[in-house]
């Protein structure tokens, strides 16, 4: 390795100390290695990903020659980094083999850590959360047995994702804190700002909207201060997905369009897939069929390209609610079968113990009762399991409204009983409103339309706009 020239370092005093060039022994070649990969990290960073690969794919070309083949197994790992977020899989796998490959002959234990948590990234977008996490452990492994704090913090914050997506919230914001901790430590200010966007999701999933907006809130502003487009288009989406459970349409749209042309401009697939099925079933909401089938037809051409598992569950379930309200019965019962199918491959009980209740839900509305039932108990058990709120709520209310068949009495003290802890606005209108078809009872209907009243003005929501018109019809 060979430093440029002290008179030259003299000549740019812009710069605290000369950049690292390396030399190629006896060919009298250098390359400007330091310089090279700054300018990648800046390409990164500004969303360039295109004039990145092709800087890469120099960059292994010209490295070539050299002997420090480690510098080459981090060209791969990076150019394989930037092949999984623009969705080529298949690409990024050679890519990270190759490199681990170098990386375990040369015995740089660090670097194999590094590529492990790559390699897992693939597994996490193709719903193989339990290889995704076999990798992350023996990455783990390494950065312990090295003290490397950094590999250990982003190990962690990895495994916490994970977690998240098998719906262990315990698990996982127990490694989100950890990550965070460490990477305040040590001054990593990437790994703290992505431990601060997962703890927000966490939040929201706990039905917690004010600290989750604020720890989605300090996200965004950490991520647009770090200026990394992909960080700030996931910030963005997240605080659209807390509006949207917020009942906030508008406001949702509004970040997942934002999310939507980051993941454009930025040519990332994955995250594009996530873009385009928020706008689908915010358009659907809002009464906007056309364009909710757009992009949910946008987002499954992606998921089948990618073959992205995690995301697929998700997306059959929102296009059989789509095929639902256009009357496609047929259609909606497919979606929801396979969505159900596909959770339960990804073994991420959160996800399926909703696609089980849609499911059920399909069932009560097409009179098959005891299907209903055994998806809702499923979808219940899994809901309790993993604390997922909105499914422990709305599987009341149909194990409820199923118990209404034999025992109309038993039913409407299960509602009453529930209604006092509702903890949003449209379980409280949803309870009342079912109270009321079951019961008759005045202050019930009044309940429910006042509820629905408010919530339809907030969010323009058309389901609410329904049932408001459905309940203003029934005065006596």
């Amino acid at each position: 390795m060979n430093s440029g020239s002290q008179d030259s370092f003299k000549k740019s005093p812009r710069y605290k100390r000369p950049m690292l060039w390396l030399e190629s022994a006896g060919s009298g070649a250098y390359y400007p290695y330091e310089i090279i990969d700054r300018k990648i990290d800046t390409l990164e960073i500004i969303g360039e990903w295109n004039q990145m690969g092709v800087l890469l794919r120099r960059s292994l070309k010209a490295l070539e020659v050299f002997e420090d083949k480690r510098i080459i197994a981090e060209a791969y790992s990076r150019l394989g980094s930037l092949k999984v977020n623009q969705g080529e899989y298949s690409e990024a796998g050679e890519l990270f083999d190759k490199s681990l490959e170098i990386f375990r002959n040369t015995e740089d234990k660090r670097g194999q850590g590094r590529v492990l948590c790559n390699i897992s990234n693939i597994y996490h977008n193709r719903g193989d959360f339990n290889r995704a996490l076999e990798c992350l452990g023996e990455s783990l492994r390494y950065a312990e047995e090295l003290g490397w704090k950094q590999g250990i913090s982003r190990a962690i914050g990895n495994m916490g994702i994970m977690y998240y997506e098998k719906g262990d919230f315990n698990q996982a914001i127990e490694h989100y804190q950890k990550a965070m901790d460490i990477s305040r430590e040590l001054g990593d200010q990437e790994t703290e700002t992505i431990s601060v966007g997962n703890i927000g999701m966490i939040y929201q999933e706990n039905g917690d909207y004010p600290k989750a907006l604020d720890y989605c809130t300090r996200y965004l502003k950490m991520a647009q201060r770090q200026g990394n487009k992909q960080v700030i288009s996931y910030a963005l989406g997240n605080i659209g997905s807390l509006y949207f459970e917020m009942d906030e349409l508008e406001k949702a749209k509004n970040f997942f369009r934002q999310y939507r042309e980051i993941s454009l401009e930025l040519g990332d697939k994955p995250g594009l897939i996530v873009a385009c099925d928020d706008m689908g079933v915010t358009e659907m909401f809002l009464g906007n069929y056309r364009a909710s089938q757009e992009y949910f037809d946008k987002a499954l051409e992606l998921t089948e390209e990618l073959g992205n598992m995690e995301n697929l569950a998700v997306l059959m379930a929102n296009m059989g609610k789509l095929q639902t309200r256009l009357g496609r019965i047929e259609q909606a019962e497919e979606y929801f079968i396979k969505g159900a199918g596909i959770a339960q491959k990804t073994e991420n009980k959160f996800q399926l113990s909703q696609n089980y209740y849609f499911l059920a839900g399909h069932y009560f509305k097409t009179g098959r009762y005891q299907l209903a039932r055994e998806n809702n108990q499923k979808a219940l058990g899994l809901a309790m399991e993993t604390n997922c709120q909105d499914v422990i709520i709305k599987a009341g209310i149909l194990e409820n409204l199923l118990l209404a068949m034999d025992d109309r009495p038993g039913a409407v003290a299960g509602l009453d009983s529930i209604l006092p802890d509702a903890p949003a606005d449209k379980y409280k209108a949803e309870i009342n409103y079912h109270l009321f078809k079951l019961t008759g009872q005045e202050a019930n209907r009044e309940a429910a339309a006042d509820l629905y009243r408010e919530l339809w003005q907030k969010s323009g929501n058309i389901d609410y706009r329904d049932r408001l018109k459905e309940l203003q019809s029934s005065v006596k």
